[in-house]
């Protein structure tokens, strides 16, 4: 079960990203949000769930700053035709 980011206020936010850090650092594989507690799998879930809180921050913290980030996509060629 994913935590649902976007409907959780900045200082909120804040709490839960400190919460699961210290979850992660302790070895707790769970959290309590609005009185639902959250288990995660595994510590890669754990690490996921951070990497997506962290960028709700930055985003954020981008747009009170007045700041647009576009995401660009590089694709490269699968064949070796034409490569020497």
């Amino acid at each position: 079960m994913a935590i649902r980011n976007r409907n959780l206020d900045d200082g909120r936010l804040g709490e839960i990203l400190d919460e699961l850090v210290e979850g992660q650092l302790s070895g707790v594989a769970s959290i309590t949000q609005n009185g639902e507690t959250v288990t995660f799998r595994g510590p890669a879930e754990i690490e996921r769930q951070i990497v997506a809180v962290e960028r709700e921050i930055q985003r954020r913290e981008d747009l009170a700053a007045g700041i647009t980030r576009r995401r660009s996509f590089v694709s490269y060629p699968r064949t070796s035709k034409g490569w020497h």
